[in-house]
């Protein structure tokens, strides 16, 4: 559990969050917790009545719950502040805390980083130890690049960008501003590509690259391919979990998810605000329109159409897929009623 410098009282916290408040005690608070583990320091959130046992139960300082519990609590045992989101309440106090705590940028180059010919470093950049930066690559201002990492030559990275430690960029990769890399991801490798010829897998050159626009989030362990010819495409605003494969030629839109375990396989094209759930795998050269939602281990082999839900193996229509699965789950019973009428018959 993460303990803030900084205390709040729960007054203090009600003119950032901007919610009703209600206090029947002083506390003094520097922590967000479970409510199982919540303390008089700490502050807990509600939003689903499935947690409101757990919740009355708790040790907690302040409780920020929906409006929709104002008469659920005994007010004299509660701080309490009601929002109309209290998870969005929750979200704006940890990012209050955070920003308060930010440690001021330093800039600094580690006398281990290996700094190729050409480099291009603002003033204000941070390289860690073991760094390094290859031929004639490019970093903008305020961006942090941690140890282990390599950048391929000719590479450009934005400003206000942050690559954790063991990151991998290949060459002519190009990355916008403030966005964020975690460990263990290799951007720009080459696409899978072979051809069969002579009764020998030739592989097919990778020449395009990959360009990764602003305000994305890269979880760890991420490989994103260059592409074939034209290059590899993540949108602004999109946020990547951990463990997902992008393909080559993949061009991804603006300010979509994709979860843990996602594949696509390459040339696919994502529209803007899609969601793949963990595990969704694509087939190659597919069209998946704006707003599309896909469940979780789905397999999609066609285009989907924009803004509807789907999942399933293969992946149908949501709705479809549930009249599927209750179907399914009389399977036995309908078997052995068909079996009945064939024997009744003399069908045997």
């Amino acid at each position: 559990m993460k303990i803030f410098k900084n205390t709040l009282t729960p007054q203090a916290i009600n003119s950032i969050i901007g919610g009703e408040l209600s206090a029947s005690r002083e506390v003094s608070l520097n922590r967000i917790a479970d409510p199982a583990s919540a303390d008089e320091q700490s502050v807990i959130f509600l939003d689903s009545e499935k947690y409101l046992p757990l919740v009355l139960a708790s040790k907690a300082g302040l409780v920020i719950a929906g409006n929709k519990f104002k008469a659920d609590f005994p007010t004299q045992q509660f701080n309490l502040i009601f929002t109309e989101n209290s998870y969005q309440s929750i979200l704006i106090l940890m990012h209050f805390w955070l920003e308060a705590e930010k440690e001021e940028f330093v800039s600094e180059i580690h006398p281990t980083a290996v700094v190729g010919k050409d480099v291009k470093l603002p003033e204000h950049v941070k390289i860690g130890p073991y760094v390094v930066l290859g031929n004639e690559t490019e970093v903008g201002d305020y961006t942090q690049i941690d140890a282990f990492c390599s950048i391929g030559r000719k590479s450009k990275i934005g400003s206000h960008s942050h690559l954790f430690s063991n990151v991998s960029i290949y060459e002519d990769t190009v990355i916008g501003d403030k966005v964020y890399i975690h460990s263990g991801c290799v951007i720009g490798a080459d696409g899978f590509g072979y051809l069969l010829l002579n009764d020998i897998q030739q592989k097919i050159p990778q020449i395009g690259q990959v360009i990764i626009h602003d305000n994305v989030e890269i979880g760890a362990n991420t490989t994103i391919d260059r592409g074939t010819i034209s290059p590899t495409v993540i949108g602004e605003g999109t946020k990547i979990d951990n463990m997902v494969q992008i393909g080559h030629n993949c061009v991804i839109g603006k300010h979509c998810i994709l979860c843990a375990q996602v594949g696509l396989a390459g040339s696919s094209v994502l529209g803007d605000y899609v969601y793949l759930a963990g595990q969704v795998g694509l087939a190659g050269h597919l069209n998946i329109g704006d707003k599309t939602m896909v469940g979780a281990q789905s397999g999609v082999a066609s285009d989907l159409e924009a803004g509807k839900k789907y999942f399933g193996y293969p992946a149908r229509d949501a709705m479809l897929m549930k009249k599927i699965m209750a179907v399914e789950n009389n399977l036995p019973e309908m078997y052995k009623f068909i079996q009945k009428l064939k024997k009744e018959r003399g069908q045997e």
